[in-house]
């Protein structure tokens, strides 16, 4: 069965989450103001839009998509689609589960399969659709409030780009050590302040007692990681951290893991026990 978004959601999202009644959804299910840690399978969603009770629905990570930037996780039912329409920000997304189509239109929109990264540039009028075979769920990253302008034109053409997981390139986060984590930045200066990105840890890494300077959430693209525990989290598990709380990060499984971290303040570490070693094989 397809779904298509209203002319009510439309508006709702337009209006860029105008009341407090439409967002209460939303609020309840803000981002920790304290750590914590979720697995896949406990997210609490809020719909994206009240008149779609089973349309797509949205787990905010950080920010408020009606005043400005904000990173979240989207759910999106199999064989939902977003006709032809516009953002007023730029927006990139990461696949989670599922496949995506986007493109110019229905006809050239092409499939993103999970780990696949795209870019739609803000005021660009596009088509998205989820396939009929599954949900989809991807992280969504933008730069400004969330809104949707719907168009009965398409674009005379696309400058959207789209990265498949195996493409992506990734630079060491320290680059004094080739072995560390790598990185792709997404948005910001990691070095300066606030900033989102892909990082990808080797299987079988771990990082030890360590704190950071700034409060950042994440959530797992690929691999199974474990954080501040015992407990393992894969694929669409997502946490908060605390700023200068000591805490340990792991990738427990042989693959690689991949994450998709947003940090409000400039990226530093600050290890409490073995400041020589930044990653250590995991027991």
């Amino acid at each position: 069965m397809k779904y298509k978004l209203s002319i009510a959601a439309i508006a709702f999202l337009a209006a860029g989450f105008a009341t407090e009644a439409e967002v209460a959804s939303s609020e309840e299910v803000a981002p920790s103001a304290s750590s914590s840690a979720v697995a896949a399978a406990d997210t609490e969603w809020a719909l994206l839009s009240p008149d779609q009770p089973d349309g797509p629905k949205l787990r905010l990570l950080t920010g408020n998509p009606r005043e400005g930037a904000f990173s979240a996780i989207l759910k999106v039912p199999a064989g939902y689609e977003f006709p032809l329409h516009s953002h007023p920000a730029n927006k990139t997304g990461v696949v989670l589960s599922g496949s995506i189509l986007n493109g110019r239109t229905t006809k050239d929109a092409s499939l993103s399969v999970p780990g696949t990264l795209w870019v739609q540039p803000a005021n660009e009028v596009h088509y998205t659709g989820c396939t009929a075979d599954s949900d989809c769920i991807f992280i969504v990253h933008m730069d400004g409030a969330l809104g949707i302008v719907p168009s009965e034109v398409a674009a005379e053409v696309s400058t959207m780009s789209v990265t498949t997981a195996e493409d992506i390139s990734y630079s060491p986060v320290n680059p004094k050590n080739p072995k560390s984590p790598g990185k792709f930045v997404v948005s910001g200066d990691m070095s300066v302040g606030a900033f989102t990105a892909l990082i990808k840890f080797p299987g079988g890494a771990a990082v030890p007692p360590h704190s950071h300077l700034a409060n950042y959430s994440l959530a797992v693209i690929s691999g199974s990681m474990s954080h501040g525990g015992t407990d393992t989290f894969s694929v669409g598990a997502h946490w908060t951290q605390i700023a200068e709380e000591v805490h340990t990060t792991a990738c427990v499984s042989e693959e690689d893991c991949i994450f998709f971290i947003t940090m409000d303040g400039a990226f530093s570490i600050e290890f409490a026990d073995s400041p020589a070693e930044e990653v250590l094989p995991a027991e």
